[in-house]
């Protein structure tokens, strides 16, 4: 029985590998051979079956899409880079609340990319890890979503804005009203600097943080159970980065602009 398109595409790692990588372009053999780390005994008879049920063909010994492979692989790659990012970390994914993602962006949720999940030392989890704290201040603009309130995010956000880095901050109402109640200084300063924005969300919103940059992604996720653990996920994918903006987007549009007034010196 012949093998469907289907099972062409999807029951081999390495002709999954050998489409995702054609659809950047032409590649040679060698060039194959060293993206995905496989010898030609393996390589080889991979591709013949991609040429032989019409996806790939050859020209001047590099390996080109047809246009039906062009049209199947651009389909099938939202889900096999959703395939990719969940298969990684299996257990952490299947613990997350994802209920705080809309719809359009949780289909577009491969775009994550390559991303790192941080486990703090339990004597240190308000503490911001390395990469972090090596990026932030490094960036042109912050955008950041705060549904989960850590001590050291209104100095943060003050200090950044102090530096002349564009700080947008959207808080749902619980975490403004500890803000407000016990860092009101800060988020006096925070506002008062003119490429600073801060706005207000007072739905529940199901996602505990989001830190989006120019060079960063920065995002925490409740369990099941809406509890918080403390692990991050950081991705520096630029697509990671514009499904981020997009997500940050979204909250920045359901939320109302706030402003604190100034103290002014006695």
């Amino acid at each position: 029985m012949k093998d469907s398109l289907a099972d062409i595409i999807l029951n081999s790692e390495k002709r999954k590998n050998v489409l995702l990588l054609l659809i950047e372009g032409e590649k040679s053999r060698d060039e194959i051979k060293r993206s995905l780390n496989v010898p030609s005994t393996a390589l080889i008879p991979q591709i013949k079956k991609l040429k032989e049920h019409g996806l790939v063909i050859q020209k001047n010994n590099h390996y080109v899409l047809t246009d039906m492979g062009k049209v199947l692989v651009e389909n099938v790659l939202p889900f096999l880079k959703a395939v990719n990012v969940f298969e990684e970390n299996g257990a952490y994914w299947l613990n997350r609340d994802l209920s705080g993602i809309p719809a359009p962006l949780l289909k577009r949720f491969g775009e994550l990319g390559n991303y790192l999940i941080i486990e703090p030392d339990r004597n240190y989890l308000f503490e911001f890890p390395k990469e972090f704290t090596e990026n932030i201040g490094k960036s042109r603009y912050v955008m950041a979503f705060n549904a989960y309130f850590h001590p050291e995010y209104p100095r943060l956000y003050s200090k950044l804005a102090s530096e002349g880095i564009k700080v947008s901050l959207v808080l749902t109402d619980p975490v403004c009203e500890r803000m407000k109640k016990d860092y009101m200084a800060d988020v006096q300063k925070f506002t008062s600097f003119p490429d600073a924005e801060l706005s207000v969300l007072k739905e529940a919103a199901g996602l505990a943080t989001l830190v989006t940059t120019d060079r960063f992604l920065f995002l925490c996720l409740f369990d099941n159970h809406g509890q918080y653990d403390h692990k991050i996920i950081m991705s520096f994918d630029s697509g990671a980065l514009q499904w981020s903006r997009e997500l940050f987007d979204h909250f920045k549009s359901i939320s109302e602009s706030v402003q604190f007034p100034v103290i002014k010196k006695q």
